[in-house]
């Protein structure tokens, strides 16, 4: 592929066309670009559009024969019209990662999983750069790839999602890495089995492969986390330990965590940094002085003994259960989006054990009511701010308040940043309204 001298077609008008359009702008590359909703037909390798948008491209149709490659963005299923009609004509569809690949001769890291990909991209950059591997996190985390062009990078970190993978063609790397799998996105792979396909697409054409202990590769490198001890390849890693969820423990010195789900993320950076020969001790030093990301177990104040956690990022079962673990009790938790019609089942004996009140909110609440059978009290709400407005009014000390929602919700907000800083705001606005000296 001579990118600079090819022609584009790009679908969707999201984060990746924007990225790819700022890099063709910049380059001088050719390119049109059309949303699913443009499309009217499409025959003898021409795409006719709508009169409204034919302004825009300046052309009343689109000639596939002049288009070298067709880049589409991943929230676009191959199931939609526009795309099953271009797949017929035989057209060469890419995503800006099939771009990238060919442009830098880095070393790429590439990673994905159900949770935890946008942190342990961040946090393997962070390591990687502060033991001097200039390296960039890009891809799925919202960072254009073609920022890693802009430097000279020994690494380019790629985060990487199954609607992603399920158009890559053929993905390089040096490390390929799928940090976990749960049932999630069958709204659009409708089976398990089909999704893990997609995810172990990541392995092929890598040099060494990182995933947990669900995978039993050849030359395969997994993590795990067993008890309070850490593993690479079933060997115990010498002195660190998890304690509590709270905090992970390496020669006698204690490094906090939000949850286990951390110490897994930092476990499998262990296990790629093994792999590029970096020290444990380097790796925790920078761990240690990590930026936090937001909207996952976000702390966001605790006042009269009662703490209000931020987990907007759960967007599956998994996640919230994996927050539940986090905590001991006295827990109201907050569940609760979009209708995903995916099982929740999981849930029953930890909402047992942990949750004393359980809020549900969305479009899939009376969903999640029959998914979720517990001796639990359950509450329905349709919305977030009439939810915690309730637990305002109920909450006592020792409480935690656990919005960890285990659905996406596109339906009342753009992302879940969007969702878990609204969450932030009803929280902050009712503690602003209150004497503290109340407390």
């Amino acid at each position: 592929m001579n990118v600079y001298k090819s022609s584009f077609l790009i679908i969707g008008k999201g984060i990746t066309y924007k990225h790819c359009k700022k890099f063709f702008d910049d380059n001088s590359i050719f390119y049109l670009y059309i949303d699913t909703n443009d499309f009217i037909e499409i025959k003898n390798m021409k795409i006719y559009i709508t009169p409204e948008h034919q302004r825009i491209i300046k052309k009343k149709e689109i000639d596939l024969k002049k288009i070298d490659y067709v880049v589409v963005s991943p929230g676009i299923s191959k199931e939609q019209e526009l795309i099953k009609q271009i797949t017929k004509f035989q057209c060469k569809i890419i995503t800006d990662i099939d771009i990238i690949q060919n442009l830098i001769k880095s070393k790429f890291i590439c990673i994905t999983g159900t949770n935890g990909k946008t942190s342990t991209v961040s946090l393997l950059a962070e390591i990687l750069n502060a033991n001097n591997k200039k390296a960039i996190a890009c891809g799925n985390n919202g960072i254009s790839v073609f920022e890693a062009l802009t430097e000279s990078y020994e690494y380019v970190i790629l985060e990487i999602s199954s609607y992603q993978l399920e158009y890559i063609k053929k993905l390089k790397s040096e490390i390929s890495v799928i940090l976990n799998v749960s049932t999630d996105h069958l709204d659009r792979h409708v089976t398990y089995e089909k999704y893990l396909e997609i995810k172990s697409k990541i392995l092929k054409n890598a040099c060494h492969t990182v995933t947990d202990n669900t995978f039993t590769l050849k030359n395969n490198n997994i993590f795990d986390i067993k008890n309070k001890a850490f593993y690479i390849n079933a060997s115990k890693i010498n002195y660190l330990e998890l304690h509590k969820y709270s905090h992970i423990m390496y020669k006698q010195k204690k490094y906090a965590i939000s949850g286990r789900h951390e110490a897994l993320n930092l476990c499998a950076c262990i296990s790629i940094l093994k792999l590029i020969g970096i020290d444990i001790i380097d790796i925790l030093i920078a761990f240690e002085k990590r930026k936090i990301l937001p909207h996952r177990l976000e702390n966001i104040i605790t006042f009269n003994d009662i703490t209000f956690i931020n987990d907007s990022k759960s967007t599956n079962v998994s996640s919230t259960y994996n927050a539940l673990e986090s905590f001991v009790d006295n827990i109201i938790l907050i569940m609760g989006g979009d209708n995903k019609k995916i099982s929740y089942t999981s849930l029953n004996t930890i909402i047992n054990q942990k949750v004393k009140l359980l809020v549900l909110i969305g479009e899939n609440r009376k969903y999640l009511s029959n998914q979720i059978s517990v001796n639990v009290k359950k509450l329905l709400f349709e919305n977030l701010k009439d939810a915690t407005t309730f637990i305002f009014s109920e909450m006592d000390s020792g409480d935690t308040i656990l919005f960890s929602p285990g659905s996406s919700s596109f339906y009342m907000y753009n992302n879940y940043e969007d969702r878990g800083n609204h969450f932030r705001k009803l929280v902050n606005d009712y503690v602003s309204t209150k004497d503290k000296t109340d407390f």
